[in-house]
């Protein structure tokens, strides 16, 4: 295997996947050479084809300009500042156009990256040795779900800039934290720029939602002896906020809509009803498997894109995720 990453890196490019991915490409490698079938040659082929796609598309990264750099084009300018004053001034239509190319190449690249470790994930279930399966297997989720964080990073970042009612100076800020992640692609990970994010999301995987009052109550000490980041709460709290910025952790919590929930709410009154079932766990089972990242990133999609759509229609409720509005929180403090 470590001859395998090797061509990669002769490919010219630069390798996207960190040290312990490579590990983990190389633990899975060796354990299906060992199964010695013709699918299990097909399957190698296979992972070598997509690293060494992954080695061009990080050369093709660095092919970009960087946007933490300034360039320039006979008498025109450009750098960070010209690029945080073009996006503040754009909407969730115009971003894309406006976005350096560097960007939406890095974001690309990200999905492949996404893609390639939920490959692993599944021939790691597919190993005849049902311990190994199950380590090997346990390992691509974790590190499937922190490639999956940095997309979602990107995306409560954007959501942020393209939001005209946010003020201007903390839509600057996004810009700049953006273009961070940009412009260091190749070595950026969730964990190290907002830990709390990062944490409180493994941590939502394992929460039991109950329902009960609606409340939450006991789904937020879950949340927290789960692994949560406290400082993610207190994040949420530490301003004077809403009633929308309260739906939207709600929302997280549950996994579930405030429209949904506010039904569930009149039918709890209309019933006289103390508490009520609701199971909205973020989990792997069903009669489809499905991968830890595609979880993750539909939980949290479905209540963007429901964000979205009230800001657009101007509808009551949350305009952001409770993980926007914890980054909202996080920016005004730098």
């Amino acid at each position: 295997m470590v001859a395998m990453a090797s061509t990669a890196a002769d490919a010219g490019g630069q390798q996207p996947l960190q040290a312990e991915e490579l590990a983990l490409v190389e633990q899975v490698s060796a354990a299906v050479r060992q199964v010695d079938t013709p699918e299990a040659k097909t399957t190698l082929v296979a992972i070598d084809r997509q690293m060494q796609s992954l080695a061009l598309f990080g050369e093709l990264l660095t092919r970009y300009p960087s946007p933490l750099e300034e360039q320039h084009l006979g008498p025109m300018r450009r750098g960070l500042e010209t690029l945080v004053e073009t996006l503040v001034h754009t909407d969730q239509a115009t971003f894309p156009f406006r976005a350096p190319t560097q960007a939406l190449v890095g974001r690309a690249m990200n999905m492949a990256q996404i893609n390639f470790l939920r490959m692993l994930w599944h021939v790691a279930g597919g190993l005849p040795d049902p311990a190994q399966a199950a380590s090997l297997r346990e390992t691509a989720a974790r590190r499937l779900r922190a490639s999956v964080h940095t997309r979602l990073v990107e995306e409560v970042l954007v959501d942020i800039v393209t939001d005209a009612m946010v003020d201007n100076k903390l839509r600057g800020q996004a810009v700049r934290n953006l273009a961070q992640l940009w412009g260091n692609r190749l070595t950026w990970r969730v964990h190290t720029f907002f830990p709390i994010l990062a944490a409180t999301w493994e941590a939502r995987q394992r929460v039991h939602v109950v329902g009960g009052s609606l409340a939450g109550n006991c789904e937020i000490f879950q949340l927290m002896t789960a692994g949560g980041d406290a400082e993610f709460v207190d994040l949420l709290c530490d301003r004077d906020y809403g009633e929308v910025e309260v739906q939207a952790f709600r929302e997280f919590l549950f996994g579930t809509s405030s429209e949904d929930l506010d039904r569930l709410a009149l039918r709890m009154a209309t019933e006289g009803l103390s508490s009520i079932e609701l199971d909205s766990r973020v989990e792997e089972g069903g009669p489809v498997q499905r991968d830890a990242g595609s979880i993750l990133f539909e939980f949290f999609r479905a209540r963007l894109v429901q964000c979205s759509a009230r800001r657009i229609a101007k509808s009551p409720g949350p305009r952001h995720t409770a993980e926007g509005y914890v980054m909202m929180a996080w920016l005004a403090r730098q």
